[in-house]
């Protein structure tokens, strides 16, 4: 009588684990579904229940237990967090804090992320703060000890979605803060590399050392807006925040010397690793999948159990929800683990379907069916998916890797070093780092529409014909497969162009649509008024009215003059930056919108009611 494979993988497994070798794949994958369902509907219920299910399931027959098991332990492991965030209550603190992210400008206050034992309990709130207590911590670090004083509120109900998907119980306002020491070992140990790069950094362009920050340790605070925009046009921010893939990388870098130790060893050296890892990366849900994902597979190999992907995906998706089930409401968990799941089991298939040799077939079908993973959550999150995405990923991603190896390498080398050195090293980085920047731009210039969510009833019509048109084509050839793909890629283009629709409110920005062109901008976040403007099509800017002279809106006209062709700027006085602008004193009338100096800012009014404009306002 032949046997299941699930009972020929746990007769090979040594006796300790065969209980977990026989549980096949389809089973796993079902609970890992079901932890992330139990952790999103999150009824009250008791653990004990769950883990009795899964069990019996995993110990007998009834596999149909572990997933429901399953989803009880994760809607359980959500209640004791959501209970313990509405747990939190208000208070002075006046004490020792742990920086929890590494602070940042937003709005005109620095945002200090930290957590700290209020009443007794120990809560993470989102603190701002402005002046002296600003300009000491604008420097710090995620893990530093800080004394901070300041008072705390739990979170509004319009806000608690938001905050507690982020572990954060409430806001806090900071009214003085000093450094105590560096804080843990790790982060200690993190920060120091974090350092060393940056500092190596030096010698590269703003652009250039914003991106080595982003594409070795995923710091994107530093990025010129017209980058973001550009990175964002073309669906690449993925590479600036660092992802799963650069896992992969860090293991690469250091399998010389990982190759060399018992299984056990290493999986413990794997193990401390990826933990430094994902803390120099200040633990980004891509990482923190990738990492647990790396961790499972090591573990598979020293046990003597050779796992598939499908069950490993699963694996550590379950791990990680049971620990922080709030990662299920995280965009950037959500879409790792689309992403990956799509290439775990589609990649293969569809590059049977390409040409070419096998390393451009395989980098295609993992771009392709990476893209059409995450478009439920591009869609259902930010409304709609560049199709200068597929050829921007496919020129990019292919470089990303490289860049963040030599990136690290050479940014270590050189920061211990000094600049002369870190000039030579990072010669390579530069080529690298400008071939992306430059892919990202070309894909933003492209002007190709955006796939909406208005579109993807056409586009599933598309899809799906063009599938089953792909699998009757195996059998004739590759004329037929071209044939098919172009179809496929004529059918998303007509259905995209057919709904341009803007983006999602972002910027302050008015645009009026006479002629000369005018353009109004009040504090805006500059890269989503480049967002803005490419949407409604505008190439050139006749008057570019920035209605104050804060920072930011200094930032927005140097961004929309790297982006546009301006032919002349009002600003109050005082604006300052490397564009040329013409200060309003008084009342000036330019096509058609009549401009006036008021207490530091520039009010802007149509001069006639006939006047055609835009308005786009941020949401709250």
């Amino acid at each position: 009588m032949r046997r299941s494979e699930p009972v020929k993988a746990a007769l090979a497994a040594p006796r300790p684990f065969r209980w977990l070798s026989a549980v096949s794949d389809r089973w796993i994958v079902a609970a890992a579904i079901s932890t992330a369902i139990g952790a999103l509907w999150a009824p009250q219920v008791s653990w004990r229940w769950g883990a009795a299910a899964a069990a019996v399931g995993i110990s007998t027959r009834a596999r149909v237990l572990i997933p429901a098991g399953l989803l009880i332990l994760g809607a359980a492991s959500m209640g004791v967090q959501i209970a313990a965030l509405e747990a939190a209550s208000g208070g002075t603190l006046d004490g020792e804090a742990i920086l929890t992210a590494d602070p940042e400008w937003r709005a005109g206050a620095l945002v200090v992320p930290f957590s700290a034992e209020i009443n007794g309990e120990r809560f993470r709130w989102e603190g701002r703060t402005r002046g002296p207590p600003a300009w000491a911590a604008e420097d710090a670090a995620m893990g530093e000890r800080w004394h901070l004083s300041a008072s705390t509120e739990p979170a509004e109900d319009r806000d608690r979605d938001f905050m507690w998907s982020r572990h954060v119980a409430g806001s806090a306002q900071i009214t003085a803060a000093h450094r105590i020491d560096g804080g843990a070992v790790p982060f200690r140990f993190a920060n120091r590399v974090r350092g060393l790069v940056s500092e190596s950094g030096a010698s590269l362009s703003q652009r250039d050392a914003a991106l080595l920050a982003g594409f070795v340790y995923g710091d994107d605070r530093g990025q010129l807006p017209e980058v973001v925009h550009d990175f964002r046009a073309t669906s690449l921010t993925h590479l600036l925040a660092v992802s799963g893939s650069n896992v992969a990388f860090v293991l690469l870098l250091f399998a010389p010397l990982l190759v060399r130790l018992r299984p056990l060893l290493r999986l413990g050296a794997v193990g401390l690793l990826l933990a430094q890892f994902a803390v120099l990366t200040r633990g980004e849900p891509s990482v923190l999948r990738a990492c647990v994902l790396a961790t499972l597979a090591v573990g598979a190999h020293a046990i003597g159990r050779r796992a598939s992907a499908p069950r490993l995906l699963a694996t550590a998706v379950i791990v990680l929800l049971l620990i922080d089930p709030l990662l299920v409401r995280s965009v950037g968990f959500q879409l790792s683990v689309a992403a990956t799941a799509a290439i775990v089991f589609w990649a293969g298939r569809v590059a049977g379907l390409l040409w070419g040799p096998p390393w451009l077939r395989l980098a295609l079908a993992a771009t392709l069916v990476a893209q059409a993973g995450v478009l439920p959550v591009q869609l259902a999150v930010f409304g709609s998916l560049p199709l200068a995405s597929i050829p921007a990923n496919v020129g990019a991603g292919p470089i990303a890797g490289p860049a963040m190896v030599w990136g690290l390498v050479a940014g270590l080398a050189g920061g211990l070093a000094g600049d002369a050195v870190a000039a030579v090293l990072h010669l390579p980085t530069r080529l690298l780092l400008g071939w992306v920047a430059s892919v990202a731009r070309w894909g933003a210039d492209l002007g190709w529409p955006n796939i909406e969510l208005a579109e993807i009833g056409g586009i599933g019509l598309v899809a799906g014909a063009c599938i089953a048109a792909g699998l009757s084509a195996r059998r004739h050839g590759t004329a037929v497969r071209g044939l098919v793909i172009a179809a496929f890629a004529v059918g998303v283009w007509v259905v995209a162009d057919s709904h341009r629709t803007p983006p999602p409110s972002g910027a302050h920005l008015t645009v009026h649509r006479i002629h000369p062109t005018v353009v109004v901008v009040d504090r805006p976040d500059a890269s989503r008024a480049l967002d803005r403007l490419a949407t409604a099509g505008i190439d050139g800017i006749d008057v570019l009215v920035a209605r104050s002279a804060s920072r930011a809106g200094r930032e927005a006209v140097r961004a929309l003059a790297a982006r546009h062709e301006i032919g002349r700027v009002l600003a109050p006085e005082g604006l300052g930056g490397s564009v040329p602008y013409t200060p309003v004193r008084s009342t000036v009338t330019v096509g058609g919108l009549r401009v006036a100096a008021s207490a530091e800012r520039l009010e802007a009014t149509p001069a006639t009611p006939a006047v055609a404009s835009e308005e786009w306002q941020a949401e709250p």
